[in-house]
Order: C-alpha cells, then structure tokens, then sequence
C-alpha cells in the first residue's frame, strides 16, 4: 500500500471510546430526563397546594408552599407601608382638623405645638377646639343590665337596651378608627385590580416555589444526562465550583430579602409623604419586582466565582483586576442601573454596593489562590536564582 491509514490517537480519559450512541439514543436518553424532572416537579407542585389548603383550613399560617411564601414576599412592603401610615397617624394626632384652619393660624399652632413638645395645656380653649373639630351627635345603644347596680332596675322589665345621643369630634373618631385598623393589621396595604389577579399571581409564586424545592432533583436528571458526555476532568471542573456558587446565590437572595427589600421599599414610600400621596401598591407589581430582584443579586452575587474562573484559564491576573478597578466601577455601576427591575437610584447603589465589595473580594481570592502555571513559574524563578547566586 502506497498511504498507510492515519491512526486517530487515544486519549486515555476517554470512557465512552466504546460506547458511541446515536443521535436517536441521545434524544431518548434526554426525553426520559426531562419527563423524570417534570414528574417530580409536578409532585412538589400538587403537594404544595394540599398544604396550602390544610394550612388555610387549619389556620395555620406557615403550612404550605404558596402562601406562606406569598406573606414573606409581601412582608416587606406591608411592613414598611404600615409603618409610614403609622407615623402618618401619629403626626396627625396633635393636627387634628388642622385644615380648616386658616394657612398663617395653623403655621403658629404647629409652631407653639413644637416648641412645646406638643402638650395640651400649651394650647388655648379655642385653639383645641379647631383642633378636634365641631361635636357631632351620634346615637348609641347602651345595655340596660351593666346600669342595674348603680340606678336600679328599670320600671319596664322588657327594656334591655337603652337610645342615647351623645356628641363626639369626628376627629377623634376619624384617627381612633384609623389607629385601631393599624394596630388590628385588618387592612392590607398590597391591593389587586383585577378579578384573576390574586389566583394568576398565587400559581406563578406556587410554580416558583415548586421550581426552587424541586431543583436539586431537576438538576440532577438534567446532570445525568450532560455528565455522560462530560471527561473526567471537566467533571471536576463542575464539582470544585458548584458549592460555590450555589452559597454566593443563596447568599444573594437573603441579602436580598431581608436588607436590600425593606432598605429599598422604605426609602421609595418616604416619597409619598414628600410630595403628599397614599401609596397604594398593586399586588402583581410588587411580586414583579420582589421575585425579580433576588435572582438579580444571587447572580450578581456570581462575581467573584466569575472573575476567579477567569483567573484560572490564564485571562487576567490579580494584578489586571486591581489596575482596571476604576473601569469596573463604571462597569458594575451600569450593569446594575440595566440589570434593576426599577428606574430610581437607591435600588441601584443597594446592588452596586455589595457587586464592589465582591469585586474586591474576587480580587483577594485570585491573589492568594493563583492558578497552578502561576505556582510553577514562581517555583522556577526561585530555583533559577538560586543557581544563579
């Protein structure tokens, strides 16, 4: 023979040299997957609503899946806008009815309740009495029995209840009643707008929450399939960084939901208060920006692991981080003004602020955790001065 047949090399770390499979076989392999994960899936989700409807039945207010994930959602906002309306009733405590006193009066009663911390007694008779308002009468029904002690029993055995009128400010009745729906927690301060609203928002939440739960399992089926065609080595590759960056995104998250959520919420009601609105929050909208916002930070909080890979397979150094810091302000900077679900600055600099932070510490870890080629040029520098000297 004039050609000799080129021989294709082996590698050694190939385990699937002898077990080639079809395109068809692939495709089947996969189907069979992906029909395991949404099986489990579908196990969580119809469980999650059985415990929803026991939690409700029972009133137990933490059993379930969607609605307790609902309240936590909905916390920070009900939370925060209760508090601005609390403080809203306080301020309207010592200013009641000050509308309808002239502008130029109820600038020198509010200035003589200042300077008097707001004690009764600074006021004049006809100054508390704009105060409260004019008295109106009010019919009320008063039990007969609670009397019988100190008047007697009535002439007229069959009268239980006694009609009276008496006169009260409607000021006072106005922020009694308000004060008393703040402290009951009978008013919700997240509102729907549409009949479907609360039943398309709750399965959306549910399927989330069902998602989340069951991931370990989807993740592994989808696993089972990629690893087969994975070498040992790239194996490892996902192994060394999948605790990692499942603890940076749970990390994320939290930091999200519990600091970034009622930091965020608490500084964009204050605006109500400034330019004289009620903040009436829609429940769709809201859930929008609280379920988008910590996948936001669980994937930005990705940044060190990122910038460590990329330190790894020899792209930059430590030494390129640190020197272009000022152009990864810029960066982190407008990613997170894109990446926010919201227009204002507050949200953005909680992002921004935490993703440079992270940037620093990815700085540190590529540092003192240089890639192996980095170890080994080192070594050799050592040893070839120590020849040379």
């Amino acid at each position: 023979m004039l050609f000799k047949k080129r021989q294709t090399p082996q590698n050694p770390d190939d385990i699937f040299a002898e077990t080639r499979m079809s395109f068809g076989d692939h495709i089947e392999e996969l189907r069979t997957h992906l029909i395991r994960a949404i099986q489990g899936l579908l196990i969580v989700l119809v469980g999650g609503m059985i415990l929803d409807a026991v939690g409700k039945e029972m009133k137990w207010e933490y059993v379930g899946l969607g609605r307790p994930m609902m309240k936590v959602l909905t916390d920070p906002v009900e939370s925060q806008v209760r508090d601005f309306y609390a403080t809203r009733y306080a301020n309207a405590k010592d200013r009641l009815n000050i509308e309808r006193t002239p502008e130029d009066e109820a600038k020198r009663i509010l200035d003589k309740l200042n300077d008097n911390e707001g004690k009764p007694g600074s006021l004049t008779s006809a100054e508390r009495q704009k105060l409260r308002g004019i008295p109106r009468e009010m019919p009320v029904i008063i039990p007969v029995e609670p009397l019988v002690p100190v008047f007697g029993p009535p002439k007229d055995p069959s009268v239980t209840e006694i009609e009276l009128k008496m006169k009260v400010y409607p000021a006072y009745i106005n922020y009694a009643s308000m004060e008393g729906e703040g402290q009951l927690g009978i008013k919700q301060h997240v509102s729907s707008l549409s009949v479907q609203e609360p039943m398309v928002t709750y399965f959306k939440v549910l399927i989330l929450c069902s998602v989340v739960i069951s991931s370990p399992w989807i993740f592994f089926q989808i696993w089972s399939f990629v690893a087969a065609g994975l070498y040992p080595h790239e194996r490892d590759y996902v192994y060394k960084f999948l605790g990692p960056s499942l603890g940076l995104f749970l990390t994320g998250v939290f930091v999200c939901q519990f600091i970034v959520l009622p930091g965020a919420v608490k500084a964009l009601v204050a605006f109500n208060d400034w330019i004289d609105l009620d903040p009436d929050i829609r429940l769709n909208e809201w859930l929008k920006f609280a379920l988008f916002l910590p996948l936001v930070f669980g994937i930005s909080f990705q940044t060190p692991l990122v910038m460590f890979f990329l330190n790894r397979i020899g792209m930059f150094s430590w030494e390129d981080y640190w020197a272009k810091w000022r152009y990864a302000v810029i960066i982190l900077a407008v990613f997170a003004a894109i990446i926010t679900p919201t227009p204002d600055a507050v949200t953005m600099l909680y992002l921004f602020i935490p993703m440079f932070g992270l940037y620093i510490i990815g700085v540190l870890v590529c540092k003192y955790f240089p890639p192996a080629h980095e170890l080994e040029d080192a070594a050799e520098a050592a040893a070839a001065d120590q020849v040379a000297v």
